[in-house]
């Protein structure tokens, strides 16, 4: 789809009540005073600047209106906003993060360690964050880092699609702001994964490993014990192979069917054959490294009273036990959708067995609800390549619906001498002959859409068939969490015991938020992101039923932490109205 010609941009942007992009002029409020929200920095100097009021946001006291608004700036919000500006349409990006790239390329605007560290894939990345920051210095995105989304809830408006989110800034205040169009790129987040003495201090999981070395070149001190399953397990060993700190020991979970599922998918071998080379690739380079793997562990406990001092695992089929002495146990058990956005949108999921998790429901143009689409990991493991592809399909998906917008708005009309409604001439309708050739342009652009999306489905597709293979080779074991004792915390958060949730359980209730009222689990910090999928698990086994039937926990505001004081500052006087 190629850029829309910025004349025939204008005419439609005009025709649809907004100002050009191209322009430079702001409306004023009265009093001269300008709509705009403030103004965030970049780490490197460059300022990112705030949309044009009626392009992109439009204001009523402290609330502001954007016509797309992107959660996120990984692989996928950020390839979103990038064909969205292509286009010449300039979308609001709000990411909590203080830098772009997501977990993937976390702080790799400016990087801490070499290159030889952290793998190709991790600088990967460089060009699509440089082009992300390139625009929105040149005012193309407006970018806005540090930004949380706690609230979120579709306007109560038959006349259009529109969603209200309560958004905190970097300055800690909390306003008010309407997206017309909304695409949700937050990524994934680590399966929790319970096992007696997770949390103690020194257990840490592998995505917390790779977030203090990507940010502040910090590794454990003295070499860890990694434990788990899943590519980044191998991935964080053979980057603090790297780094000079190999492994003590690899700790693996995965049943011994890898080779054999391998070869009874040989397609999706072939198709995933970048993944299976690089992993080959890394396990050489561990083993010529002297790093133990044992594989096939079947239970594990971290030991120790203040903090670690040691792991008891033992192996499938094996009665012993083993000891081994560390201060640092670094875990993964694979990674899920992030559920807390797109739950907290009512949005529909699906237990999904390969991936062991709760996916949301999408369309093939990526579309959960009118007006809301999910792109990324959080629709679905597949990766960042694949994230990058989902983006640009919800930006293409979001150029459609504007363009068919367009494309339907009726002609100029007049009354004849009989009251029946005719088109202006043209001679007295200029804006009509505007329109029709802005029309004319929408329709090439959608043709171009089309082929576009084709071909990324296309990619999609087959990238996607080669992922399934490693959602085999890296199945988490289904029945770990009913394994464990009774003493194991399933929410480290509130301190409730396996135990505790099984005594509960038997008291019947009808789902996961009754059980939560029952024990507290899932109302600490964390908000039920670690302990959720566990809870709906032990549910469905203690009672016969399936995941779906069981579903998980109703996902209520506010979203992410806040404090009272916050809202109490709360500009809007919705938002004000709501923390009464």
């Amino acid at each position: 789809m190629p850029p829309i010609d910025r004349a025939v941009w204008s005419r439609w942007s005009r025709a649809c009540g907004y100002a050009a992009s191209s322009t430079k002029r702001q409306r004023r409020l009265p009093g001269g005073t300008s709509p705009t929200m403030p103004v965030v920095t970049s780490r490197g100097g460059a300022t990112m600047q705030t949309c044009e009021p009626r392009e992109t946001v439009g204001t009523d006291g402290s609330k502001e209106r954007a016509r797309v608004v992107v959660l996120g700036a990984g692989p996928a919000g950020m390839a979103a906003a990038l064909r969205l500006a292509e286009a010449g349409l300039r979308s609001l990006v709000l990411d909590q993060a203080r830098a772009p790239g997501g977990q993937i390329y976390r702080d790799l605007d400016q990087p801490q360690l070499d290159a030889a560290v952290m793998g190709k894939d991790y600088h990967r990345g460089r060009s699509l964050v440089g082009a992300f920051l390139d625009a929105a210095r040149r005012g193309e995105i407006d970018y806005r880092s540090g930004t949380r989304v706690w609230w979120i809830e579709a306007l109560d408006d038959a006349l259009n699609d529109a969603h209200r989110l309560g958004v905190r800034g970097h300055d800690g205040i909390s306003r008010e702001l309407v997206a017309e169009r909304l695409i949700i790129a937050t990524g994934a987040m680590e399966r929790g994964w319970p096992f007696p003495g997770w949390q103690l201090p020194g257990v840490m999981q592998a995505g917390a490993a790779q977030i203090l070395m990507k940010q502040g070149a910090l590794l454990t001190e003295g070499p860890p014990v990694l434990a788990g399953n899943g590519p980044l397990l191998y991935l964080l060993a053979w980057q603090y192979l790297n780094a000079g700190c190999p492994p003590r020991m690899i700790l693996d979970t995965a049943p011994n069917l890898g080779l054999a599922r391998t070869l009874r998918h040989p397609l999706r071998a072939w198709r995933a054959r970048s993944y299976l080379a690089k992993g080959a690739r890394m396990l050489a380079a561990l083993r010529r490294a002297g790093v133990p793997i044992v594989r096939g562990v079947q239970s594990l406990a971290a030991e120790g009273d203040q903090r670690l001092t040691g792991v008891r695992y033992r192996r499938r089929g094996v009665s012993d036990e083993h000891r081994l002495k560390t201060d640092w146990l670094l875990t993964h058990m694979g990674v899920v959708p992030e559920p807390q956005l797109p739950r907290g949108l009512d949005i529909e999921h699906r237990w999904q067995e390969a991936q062991q998790a709760f996916v949301p429901d999408r369309r093939d143009d990526l579309s959960v609800r009118p007006g809301v689409w999910l792109a990324g990991d959080g629709g679905g493991i597949g990766g960042a390549m694949n994230a990058e592809r989902e983006g640009r399909l919800a930006a293409l998906s979001v150029l459609d619906e504007l363009m068919a917008d367009l494309m339907d708005k009726p002609q100029d009309t007049t009354a004849n001498a009989k009251g029946a409604a005719v088109p202006i001439p043209d001679a007295d309708n200029r804006r009509a002959i505007a329109r029709e050739s802005t029309r004319e342009s929408a329709r090439e652009s959608a043709r171009e859409s089309a082929r576009e999306s084709a071909a990324l489905r296309r990619r999609r597709r087959q990238d996607l068939s080669g992922r399934r293979l490693l959602d085999a080779l890296f199945t988490p074991p289904a029945d770990w969490v009913e394994r464990q004792s009774g003493e194991t915390l399933i929410c480290r958060c509130e301190g409730v015991s396996r135990a505790q949730l099984k005594a509960a359980l038997e008291a019947g209730p009808a789902g996961p938020n009754q059980l939560k009222a029952f024990t507290r689990c899932g109302m600490g910090p964390c908000q039920g992101r670690l302990c959720g999928t566990n809870v709906s698990r032990l549910m469905a086994r203690e009672q016969g039923r399936d995941m779906d039937e069981v579903g998980y926990y109703r996902i209520r505001p506010p979203l992410t932490s806040i404090t009272l004081g916050e809202l109490a500052l709360a500009t809007s006087d919705h938002l004000t109205t709501q923390s009464q």
